[in-house]
């Protein structure tokens, strides 16, 4: 058998990362020896192909197909990835009798074409993993509307895109997924549970010597503790989260976001939030693992925990990567995305689903927050939405409805404000200490390590990192790796249909309750 694993390109980046240790799990499993080639075909950048000769990447073989690449890159015809795929396979005596082809991400929307392609492969024979990270239903519109665009002018639709074939299996980073991608008609067969591996880190600098260059960089104290937000800060991060967690401590703390993001739209953002800390003198880092700041591993090992604001996460790497740094986890859970690891054994008690907030102040009733600009401003994003994706606006009536019901409540999750309510409780927040007290008080369980700093949470640490080495290393993921390559490329190849279900998927992701204005909004 050969395997050939094909992405939009290798720069640096998740996906390419979950390649480069999917191969090294292959290496450490011993599964790799089960191939006669291992090929890796991409659109030509590879800025996060490491370039030190490493053992599991000896054998493997790179293939530039640039008509593969993101088609705001690389312009070619609709006909050319097929065209060209075809082309490279063939030159490389890449059967569909001997050949499984592992591909990542095609219904994201960055080649409108690839999907079509792909479906000819399947007609070819070729048997096809097709691995979901992300979905361009999940409040990507753009994404979506162009690959609507592109299949309408064929006389078709998003169908096309999740094609359907005996031989040809959809892979899944979670149970959410999968549950969506079932709800909406696939069936059971073809989906695979695939979650991403996770690599031990090497050994980590010296705490000490890590937090004396954090003070000479960025003035924390040494005894302080600090707590770290390892991301780039873009959107569904979260960062107002985090601003929030610096006003709200109730003992002196530091908290840091390692680096600012690099599109442009996500920066605008991310530089509103930090003034905005700035200006009110909170002890909020940002940029500690930018060019003037700690190494990314200097910062693990200067950090007294780990915390995650996220909103949205394809599989959520923070809920296993944490407790490798000997880090506790605080912050926001996502339990659609980490329920997995909870079944797996990990125990996730230091993380809330919810950051409450009052709608009203308990002290005397006013409002915490203009509601009523709220309320406007929430309508009005997600009609948007609605609109965008071009949904029946009836569905803004019902949206209409869930809002009241839930502003009518006495607490709100602070992730389910916009950008300009986030910033006016954290205004708040910085004025009035007992309406500061009250929020922590309200999510005590997760305020927790920062209310009793002598609490020992070394058990739990421990605990879960052997869970996350034993089910989610590199082992483990390589077995099942060896064991979905030999259950497909056991598959007859039939008939390759669409998709009639497509519809609600984007239906399952489009709703109110999933619904984070922090995502779309730039300021």
């Amino acid at each position: 058998m050969n395997l050939a694993i094909v992405h939009h390109h290798l720069n640096r980046g998740g996906v390419t990362q979950v390649i480069l240790n999917h191969l090294r799990s292959l290496h450490e499993a011993g599964a790799n020896e089960n191939f006669e080639r291992i090929v890796v075909f991409y659109g030509g950048r590879a800025t996060g192909w490491p370039t030190a000769k490493e053992p599991a990447l000896a054998r493997v073989e790179l293939e530039v197909v640039s008509s593969i690449d993101y088609d705001t890159v690389v312009q070619s015809s609709p006909e050319a990835p097929y065209q060209d795929m075809v082309a490279a396979l063939t030159r490389l005596d890449l059967s569909p009798d001997d050949t499984l082809l592992h591909v990542h991400n095609h219904t994201l929307g960055k080649n409108v074409s690839w999907p079509d392609a792909l479906s000819k492969l399947a007609a070819d024979g070729y048997r096809l993993l097709l691995q979901l990270h992300d979905f361009a239903e999940d409040f990507r519109p753009d994404n979506y509307r162009r690959q609507i665009a592109y299949y309408a002018e064929r006389g078709c639709g998003m169908q096309e895109v999740y094609f359907q074939a005996p031989h040809v299996h959809y892979a899944v980073l979670n149970s959410r997924d999968r549950k969506i991608l079932q709800s909406a008609g696939f069936e059971e067969s073809h989906l695979v549970w695939l979650p991403n591996p996770v690599q031990p880190y090497s050994q980590l600098p010296h705490h000490a010597a890590a937090r004396k260059k954090l003070r000479e960089k960025f003035a924390v104290p040494e005894l302080q503790p600090f707590i770290l937000y390892p991301v780039r800060g873009i959107r569904r991060k979260n960062v107002g989260e985090l601003v929030l967690w610096s006003a709200l401590a109730p003992r002196p703390a530091t908290f840091g976001l390692t680096l600012a993001p690099v599109n442009p739209d996500e920066l605008t953002s991310y530089e509103v939030w930090k003034k905005f800390a700035e200006e009110r003198d909170l002890p909020c880092k940002f940029d500690v693992g930018g060019e003037d700041g700690l190494t990314f591993h200097e910062n693990l090992a200067a950090a007294d925990a780990i915390i995650n604001t996220s909103v949205a996460e394809g599989f959520g790497m923070v809920f296993l990567e944490a407790w490798l740094t000997n880090n506790l986890l605080i912050g926001r859970d996502l339990p659609e995305i980490s329920d997995d690891f909870k079944q797996a054994g990990l125990r996730l008690d230091s993380l809330t689903a919810a950051m409450w907030i009052p709608v009203r102040s308990p002290i005397d009733g006013h409002e915490v927050f203009s509601v009523s600009s709220y309320r406007q401003r929430m309508l009005e994003l997600f009609g948007n939405v609605l609109n965008d994706f071009e949904l029946d606006a009836t569905a803004l009536a019902h949206a209409e409805e869930q809002l009241d019901q839930r502003l009518n409540e006495e607490w709100i999750d602070f992730a389910l404000l916009t950008t300009e309510t986030q910033r006016e409780v954290i205004d708040a927040v910085t004025k009035d200490k007992d309406l500061a007290e009250s929020i922590v008080d309200a999510n005590e369980q997760v305020m927790r390590p920062l209310v009793q700093p002598n609490a020992n949470f070394e058990a739990t640490i421990t605990a879960n990192a052997k869970v996350v080495l034993a089910r989610f290393g590199l082992r483990d993921t390589g077995e099942r790796l060896r064991e979905q390559y030999t259950k497909l490329m056991q598959q007859t190849p039939g008939p390759v249909r669409p998709f009639e279900g497509a519809g609600d998927i984007l239906n399952q992701f489009v709703d109110l309750a999933r619904f984070h204005p922090v995502r779309l909004e730039s300021s």
